[in-house]
């Protein structure tokens, strides 16, 4: 493939009153448009600031391959990885259409049905007891095998240990009500994002115990420094049943390689938008799979990310459990031209025949949420 990007753009889309997605169109000098995301929820400012830096480094370049333009493209922090990441999905997008092939195909489809899990925090606006119970039997409905949540909005990173034990209780209470409504049979996976510290986070494993979770997710912050303490959590974790589960945000393979060294996950979950777009997803799970780690993509986006993440888990070695954020908003179907696969009973489809991505973004729909 011998081609040139000559068109970049960025689109935004508030689908709630808290979640804004951010979509990246690159046209080529064939007329073919990919499709990318760069959502990074609070700092759509910053992404809009430094945009068009990082757009000119690969318009109007000759390339033969996507890899020729990964190389000079910048992610040293969450904010150029974010617009490097979402490049990235365009030019595979625009790769697979130029190829007459998926963007799974390009890297080898090994299946077409993927593991979905439902996150069903963000539609749960009433936090209280009953509001979580609500939700939680919409959840039960559509038969999901794994479900996750995240509980402790009471809790602050800035308090001290025996604030945060105490602020904790609620959460533990919404924990015991999706329990409930769910059973026995359901897996449940809790987010605590990085709301606790390491002494809190010890009571909490002991609290969560008697509820028998698949994961607890993300407790402390994840600091070079609190290496260390993350390992010594998953063993504690471990002890009573729980796996641990983290790094939704690093970069590349690696911003993943100390963690693994140090052995402080059971399950990493690196997130399409932040990582380096499919073809790192691919390399970062081969990785994880000689660490004897979990790959599990971090997803509660929009519908580019989801679709490029379904071709990434089509593509890698192992079965892999994919998020999806639960019926969050109608937007999500509404803003493409093609309707993306339906999830049913906890999996979802992937069509490994269509060319690139396999859709795009409505543009004329777009208009309506800008």
């Amino acid at each position: 493939m011998k081609s040139k990007i000559i068109d970049a753009q960025i689109y935004s889309a508030q689908v709630t009153s808290k979640t804004i997605w951010l979509f990246i169109s690159l046209k080529d000098v064939n007329n073919i448009e990919g499709w990318g995301e760069a959502s990074l929820q609070g700092k759509e400012s910053e992404v809009y600031k430094i945009k068009n830096d990082i757009f000119k480094i690969i318009l109007n370049q000759n390339y033969t391959s996507p890899y020729d333009l990964k190389n000079k493209l910048p992610f040293s922090n969450i904010i150029e990885a974010c617009i490097s990441s979402g490049l990235m999905q365009c030019l595979w997008d625009i790769q697979g259409q130029f190829e007459n092939k998926s963007i799974s195909n390009i890297f080898e489809t090994k299946r077409s049905t993927i593991d979905i899990y439902a996150n069903f925090n963000r539609v749960t606006i009433d936090r209280s007891l009953a509001g979580v119970s609500e939700n939680a039997k919409k959840v039960a409905l559509q038969n999901f095998d794994f479900v996750k949540f995240a509980p402790f909005d009471e809790v602050n990173p800035k308090m001290k240990t025996k604030e945060m034990l105490s602020a904790m209780r609620m959460g533990l209470d919404r924990i015991t009500r999706i329990k409930e409504v769910l059973g026995s049979e359901t897996k449940i996976m809790i987010d605590c994002h990085w709301r606790f510290n390491y002494e809190a986070s010890i009571e909490l494993l002991r609290e969560c115990k008697k509820f028998n979770l698949y994961w607890l997710e993300c407790p402390i912050p994840e600091d070079i420094e609190n290496i260390n303490s993350i390992r010594k959590l998953r063993s504690i974790s471990n002890n009573f049943g729980i796996k641990l589960a983290g790094l939704e945000k690093k970069i590349l393979k690696e911003g993943f390689s100390k963690f693994l060294n140090a052995e402080t996950y059971d399950v990493m979950m690196p997130d399409i938008k932040y990582a380096g777009g499919p073809d790192e997803m691919i390399e970062i799970e081969k990785l994880f799979l000689k660490n004897n780690v979990e790959f599990s993509p971090h997803n509660p986006s929009g519908p580019i990310s989801h679709l490029q993440t379904l071709h990434v888990c089509a593509s890698v070695t192992n079965n892999v459990l994919m998020e999806h954020q639960f019926e969050e908003t109608s937007h999500f179907q509404k803003l493409l031209t093609n309707s993306a696969p339906m999830i049913v009973n906890g999996k979802s489809s992937i069509n490994t025949k269509v060319f690139g991505l396999g859709n795009s973004i409505n543009k004329n729909v777009l208009k309506d949420v800008s």
